[in-house]
């Protein structure tokens, strides 16, 4: 390939990548983003002579201006600023890009290339930055390097002078060899990238983020997921049970390496008590912050036992409804301050009428927490708040006298009100329905009516809606439940995945005597449908890991974290203290430690020594053949100007290492050298040799050596006399 191919290659890479970070946010319109793609997939065929016109270069800076004008004149008005901000950004690069015509223009497409990266740190947390940031740190050297040797070239030769025909020719030819760089300078180059990953890493390690309120500049929108805002459609989720993307992430503590492939965790979210036949919604309260210890406990029922209650440390998504989601039997929660401003700041938990429990503050990060679990019994139930009106709980709309029929006919005579909420769970799961993920068909009539008595098929919404209107025509207070219920093993993370499409919909029941009591009319068969797994299951199952872990690991890293890890590393240097009664068994497992962590490391250094011996071995011996190769003219051309050199310091006038070949000739006819044609015609027919792919002809090298015997015969200049 061609020098200039592989620069327009690596050009085209890098600000390719920027355009693509900077679409990583949620700023940019898909119109726009198209707009985008076409501009850049265009420029690819703007060459030669389009390129070198004035008027083409004019009519781009004015469009440059103009829409600069445009963007400042929209964002005056009701558009977003930033969004008009990155939309230009965008345009310059486009604009570079249908320019492109010397190394200048090449280093200003890789400049707006950064500027891009920089900006979408601010725009995006998602596992597609950290691939692109890889992709920048292999190809910025390649473009660091090419372009500089464009500018070499060009330096040699004037082809910024329009009229110079000759010196455009030669920079043309050189620019269309393909010897200049090879396969062997890109991965030369790309090794660069090794030491500058390491220098970032230690960067980040070393300075942690400072906070997500300090840079974040937009508040992008998280996931939707129905059933956990103000309201809920009847039939709803079934839209959603196929969706395969994860929103929860759960871990019991402490890992163990091997885990059941499933796990039914019941996560509890939002809660509904008024319906007016065809949806659910919440009654107005006044949230309350929960009550909270030690400044990241948080107190749902009492304070943990952390020696007998199981640990659940949950990761959840960036959702639209910043929503806390608990499994039953959690007794407290512990959520990490937030990171503003370099200061520890503790998140405020409020809850509301009926349990539902939200962080305020949102941002990308989503929320990472550990929930406590008893595991006693007694506490699965979930104590009644003061703020509980127990009339909400029994609210019924009209039209719905049938369903309060077939409801004391279920409840028959069972003497207390648990047992006659277990005949209603009993009803509903019994053969007469099915699960089903179509939506029956109700038209203009009672949706549950249509559902208990002709249908006899729906998902959850329908038979957790059905139990709770029947409870509640026999006066047991009774509330709508969302939440998710499922949990796959992720191998790759060691944590169980809760998906888009294990949301559910359950009731609680308010029993004299226990609380809030759990019951999931759904049959059983509901497990059978959902997400399916596909042949992509274990990538896709890979790709959450990492994801999960650039969240936890990368965009979650600051300032406390920092501390923690340094923490941790003091603990361990303090245990090889060698006083103390109690140390020996310290000592003996640092010393283990410590000649574990030695043999591995001495392993390691052998092992890169051999791996660069190789590879030095190996590079060597790949040069001796490729000097053998080369062209004897060439070999020619380069020896007579070594020559030429040579005799030019001799007489006083060596080159300076900082001035090219095409420099110095032409400094030399300036200053009125005696020979000063004999040197520029050896440095041309060097320069078309060595780098224009031409053959020197036999004829034309005896007259270059004796150019070259001239210029020895030049007596030095004389020294100026002292006053």
């Amino acid at each position: 390939m061609s020098f200039a191919k592989l620069h327009k290659l690596v050009a085209y890479l890098l600000s390719g990548l920027g355009l693509i970070a900077l679409s990583l946010g949620t700023e940019l319109d898909t119109d726009v983003l198209l707009l985008i793609f076409a501009g850049y997939v265009g420029s690819v065929f703007a060459e030669g002579k389009l390129i070198e016109r004035k008027a083409y270069h004019r009519g781009w800076n004015l469009s440059v201006v103009a829409m600069f004008v445009l963007q400042c004149i929209r964002a005056g008005a009701t558009e977003p600023t930033l969004a008009m901000a990155i939309e230009f950004a965008a345009f310059l690069q486009i604009s570079r890009l249908w320019n492109r015509r010397t190394a200048a223009d090449y280093q200003q497409i890789a400049v707006l290339a950064f500027v891009h990266l920089i900006a979408a740190t601010v725009l995006s947390a998602s596992l597609s930055y950290a691939l692109i940031f890889i992709g920048f740190v292999i190809a910025t050297p390649w473009m660091l390097a090419l372009s500089q040797l464009r500018r070499e070239i060009e330096g040699n030769y004037p082809a910024s002078v329009p009229n110079d025909e000759r010196a455009q020719a030669a920079v043309r030819r050189v620019l269309a060899s393909k010897r200049v760089v090879g396969a062997s300078f890109l991965v030369n180059t790309a090794l660069l990238a090794l030491p500058l990953f390491a220098m970032t890493l230690t960067i980040f390690v070393v300075v942690p983020r400072v906070g997500q309120g300090f840079l974040n500049l937009s508040r992008s929108h998280g996931q939707r997921v129905a059933g956990f805002g103000s309201e809920v459609e009847l039939g709803g989720f079934g839209v959603i049970r196929d969706d395969p993307t994860v929103v929860l992430r759960v871990t019991p503590l402490p890992k163990v390496d091997e885990r059941a492939p499933r796990m039914s965790l019941r996560m509890r979210g939002t809660s509904f008590d008024h319906y007016d036949g065809k949806r659910w919604t919440r009654s107005p309260s006044s949230p309350q912050l929960l009550p909270n210890i030690d400044r990241e406990q948080y107190l749902i029922r009492r304070p943990a036992d952390r020696v007998h209650d199981q640990a659940l440390q949950i990761i959840l998504d960036h959702l639209d409804e910043p929503v806390v989601f608990i499994p039953y039997g959690a007794v407290a929660i512990t959520v990490p301050p937030r990171v503003v401003h370099a200061q520890a700041v503790s998140r405020n938990i409020v809850h509301s009428a009926g349990l539902d429990l939200r962080y305020e503050d949102p941002d990308e990060l989503g929320l990472i927490y550990t929930a406590y679990v008893s595991r006693d019994p007694a506490e699965m139930d979930l104590l009644p708040t003061l703020s509980e009106r127990r009339q909400r709980y029994l609210q019924v709309p009209k039209g719905h006298e049938k369903i309060a029929e077939l409801a004391a006919r279920v409840k028959g005579d069972a003497p207390t009100s648990l047992e006659a909420a277990r005949r209603v769970l009993e009803y509903l799961h019994s053969s007469r329905f099915k699960y089903s993920l179509e939506q029956p068909e109700v038209k203009n009539e009672n949706p549950l009516e249509v559902f208990l008595f002709k249908a006899r098929r729906g998902h959850c919404e329908y038979f957790a809606s059905a139990m709770a209107i029947m409870l509640r025509t026999l006066e047991i207070p009774t509330r709508n439940v969302t939440g998710f219920v499922g949990g796959r093993y992720n191998p790759y993370g060691g944590y169980y995945a809760l998906r888009q499409g294990d949301a559910h919909s359950w009731v609680e029941a308010y029993i004299e005597g226990r609380g809030w009591v759990t019951f999931d009319p759904t049959p059983p068969s509901r497990s059978a449908v959902g997400p399916r797994q596909s042949v992509w299951a274990d990538l896709q199952a890979l790709i959450d890991a990492m994801r999960t872990r650039w969240m936890t690991s990368v965009v979650g890293y600051d300032l406390r974290t920092q501390v923690n890890m340094l923490r941790r590393l003091a603990r361990f240097f303090a245990t090889q203290d060698g006083g103390g009664a109690n140390s020996g068994g310290a000592n003996e497992l640092t010393q283990t430690h410590w000649k574990t962590f030695g043999r591995n490391a001495l392993v390691i250094v052998l092992a890169a020594c051999v791996i660069v011996g190789i590879w030095r071995w190996r590079t060597r011996h790949r040069r001796k053949p490729n000097e053998r190769v080369i062209p004897e003219h060439v070999e020619q051309a380069v020896k007579l100007y070594r020559e030429l050199e040579r005799a030019l310091a001799s007489s006083g006038y060596a080159r300076p290492t900082a001035v090219t070949p095409i420099e110095h000739a032409r400094a030399l006819r300036t200053g009125g050298f005696a020979c000063a044609s004999d040197v520029q015609d050896v440095t041309e027919s060097y320069m078309r040799v060595r780098y224009g792919g031409e053959i020197l002809p036999p004829s034309e090298l005896p007259k270059l050596r004796s150019a070259v015997a001239r210029v020895r015969k030049v007596p030095q200049p004389r020294a100026a006399a002292p006053n």
